[in-house]
């Protein structure tokens, strides 16, 4: 089932344009999408287009709802979108920032319910024994956690990552898109991951869009997408894609290839 759609869609800083009438082919049910492409690429923004926190010419559906004129409310109930930035340091507790959240959002769930899900969220993610620490305290990986566990809270059918795991360690990396998979996969739902790490890409996610420049170089599955031939016109190395244990693809890179007079 398409559950969401993205059609001619644009978006600009000032007088810059920065994503040049981007079209992706839908993404289906139970279905991770990964965002490539190096820094300023344009895949953070296609997330703030994604979540309505950007505005922009084009088409994006939600089942077949056209975002731009959803209700904010409504909206909410179905997106939630975890930003690159993890929440401030401030003397709130992750406790206390995901009951203010939930109440905010007038989220369904009697108080006993409520406090059960957080702590099921908080065990998933590592962070039980930090529930109650000021934020202040914590480091920007358990930040960044806690950022995540705000999304999770609501059980969205779309949830948009915004570089998801970029202060984590390798660990705290599968963990998260270990939990990701697993929870559209129960629920239902889809995802849309910013990411920069290629093999983790390449394990985690059912379809790929390459951008550069704010336009859609290739998608596809993982194997039609991050081909040496891509990865030398996006990222300016030379690269080999070889099949590893269980079949699954590795990338090794070899070296830089000069670009613009220079190494990129």
């Amino acid at each position: 089932m398409s559950r969401l759609e993205i059609r001619n869609v644009c978006a600009s800083y000032g007088r810059t344009k920065v994503l040049h009438d981007v079209t992706l082919p839908p993404v289906q049910d139970g279905q991770i999408l990964g965002l490539l492409g190096p820094n300023a690429s344009g895949k953070s923004t296609l997330v703030r287009r994604l979540s309505r926190e950007m505005p922009g010419g084009g088409e994006i559906l939600l089942d077949g709802a056209d975002q731009a004129r959803m209700a904010h409310p409504d909206l909410l109930r179905v997106l939630a979108a975890m930003p690159q930035s993890p929440p401030a340091p401030t003397v709130l507790s992750p406790t206390e920032l995901m009951w203010s959240t939930a109440r905010a959002l007038a989220l369904p769930y009697a108080n006993a319910e409520l406090g059960h899900k957080i702590e099921d969220i908080f065990s998933e993610l590592g962070l039980t024994e930090y529930a109650f620490a000021p934020l202040l305290t914590l480091s920007g990986g358990k930040r960044q956690l806690v950022g995540l566990a705000l999304a999770l809270i609501r059980d969205p059918q779309f949830l948009l990552l915004d570089e998801p795991t970029s202060a984590l360690d390798l660990h705290w990396r599968m963990v998260v898109l270990d939990l990701v998979r697993q929870r559209i996969k129960q629920k239902g739902g889809l995802a849309v991951a910013a990411l920069h790490d290629l093999d983790l890409a390449l394990t985690y996610c059912d379809r790929l869009a390459l951008i550069d420049g704010g336009r859609i170089i290739a998608t596809g599955e993982p194997a039609q997408v991050l081909t040496a031939e891509n990865l030398a016109r996006v990222y300016h190395v030379e690269a080999v894609i070889t099949e590893g244990h269980g079949g699954n693809l590795r990338i090794e890179v070899l070296r830089p290839l000069r670009h613009k007079g220079g190494y990129a």
